[in-house]
């Protein structure tokens, strides 16, 4: 009787387990259009950021979903990192943005990039 109870925890924890694994590496289904949606706001925001002549937006990244835009990367100073975040929130489409830059207080020349 205790080794089915164990045998019975030990299967109800992997399955468990196992569910949870599944359930987070799964993403919402999104429509053709969604994915459409989130490119054009992406496209839209880095066509901004580098018509920009205010800002270096070379190491930006942008991604888009559901209209919340994620920028990345890094830039080197903080009129660069807010004017990005600016210029993200005026792009057509955008209902977000999340800041993930990184500053380089060093510059280019202490960046990995000149290495």
């Amino acid at each position: 009787m205790i080794r089915l109870t164990r045998y019975g925890l030990f299967t109800t924890l992997a399955v468990s387990a196992l569910v949870g694994v599944i359930g987070c590496a799964t993403t919402p289904y999104k429509t053709s259009e969604q994915q459409l949606n989130d490119k054009d706001t992406a496209a839209a925001v880095q066509s901004a950021l580098s018509s920009s002549k205010s800002i270096y937006s070379q190491h930006i990244t942008v991604q888009a979903d559901n209209g919340v835009v994620h920028l990345g990367g890094y830039v080197w100073s903080d009129f660069d990192m807010y004017e990005a975040q600016r210029i993200a929130e005026s792009a057509p489409g955008v209902t977000k943005v999340v800041n993930e830059m990184e500053l380089e207080r060093e510059g280019i020349g202490n960046s990995p990039v000149s290495r």
